[in-house]
């Protein structure tokens, strides 16, 4: 594949991923005015992890899904300070388009062949650790979206918006620890 094919593979499936999150924000009832966002989030999310996974980490689905969904988490704070609305009204319909549907579906169809065999030898070792690890896959990169999301919240303490300013808030943060590593390097110095 050329690199003109998948730049023309990624516009295709940015624009479509752009769609599939303000779908699901409209679903949601996100306000109107935190629809761009929505779009925007839904875009960049899911092209780092298209990107992460073609480019830096092959089939390493979950580590860029979480990348992704960590992106969304920060840059959804930002927006939410320039949109008036909460975070989460906009961040979650914008991960939306990385849950792993086609891992979780074949995992599903592979817990049904296990189940539903009938004769003892049908049933071989490859086809448990293969559903296994769809599983695994299924449920980490959902784990990894969920905290990738929530990560913002944690990290900064922001948990509302209102009256905070994030330009304010991450300078008095970066003087905070500049003021401690000073302060280490003080004790150090002294000692």
């Amino acid at each position: 594949m050329s690199f003109f094919d998948t730049l023309a593979l990624l516009g295709e499936r940015i624009f479509w991923s752009m769609w599939v999150s303000v779908g699901f924000a409209l679903l949601f009832n996100t306000p109107r005015r935190a629809l761009w966002a929505t779009a925007l989030l839904g875009a960049v999310g899911w092209s780092t992890k298209f990107l992460l996974i073609k480019l830096l980490i092959p089939d390493q689905v979950v580590i860029a899904s979480f990348a992704g969904a960590c992106l969304v988490g920060f840059l959804g704070t930002y927006f939410a300070h320039r949109v008036h609305t909460p975070p989460m009204v906009f961040t979650i319909p914008a991960v939306i388009n990385m849950i792993p549907g086609k891992s979780g579906y074949e995992f599903m169809m592979g817990l049904i062949k296990i189940v539903t065999i009938t004769h003892e030898h049908d049933q071989t070792l490859a086809t448990i650790f293969e559903t296994i690890k769809l599983g695994l896959q299924t449920g980490f990169t959902t784990l990894g979206l969920a905290f990738g999301v929530i990560a913002p919240v944690l990290l900064l303490n922001t948990y509302t918006i209102k009256d905070k300013d994030l330009n304010r808030f991450i300078v008095k943060k970066i003087k905070y620890i500049r003021k401690r590593i000073d302060k280490k390097k003080q004790q150090a110095y002294n000692s």
